[in-house]
């Protein structure tokens, strides 16, 4: 359960606990202060028009790029093992 909980994800991924700490510490207070950017702007409409999904799409490019290094990595260490295990290749 511990092994679960974690380190098989910071596995995944190819990042320490504290990278990856960092990560998502980093996106949580990103979202929290774009929600407070969007009660503001519920409240005067005219300010932070577009905090909110700026925010979002910055994020969403973020995790992409994270997402295709944490692939990056896994398949590297896939292909290593392979090759290992497979002198022909």
């Amino acid at each position: 359960m511990i092994e679960t909980l974690f380190r098989q994800h910071l596995h995944d991924i190819d990042e320490s606990y504290t990278q990856h700490a960092g990560h998502a510490f980093h996106i949580g207070l990103r979202l929290i202060g774009s929600g407070i950017a969007c009660l503001v702007h519920g409240l005067l409409p005219g300010l932070f028009m577009k905090t909110a999904s700026n925010t979002l799409a910055d994020i969403g490019q973020l995790m992409v790029r994270r997402r295709e290094l944490a692939q990056s990595a896994a398949s590297d260490r896939l292909g290593s093992a392979s090759i290992m295990e497979n002198p022909a290749n």
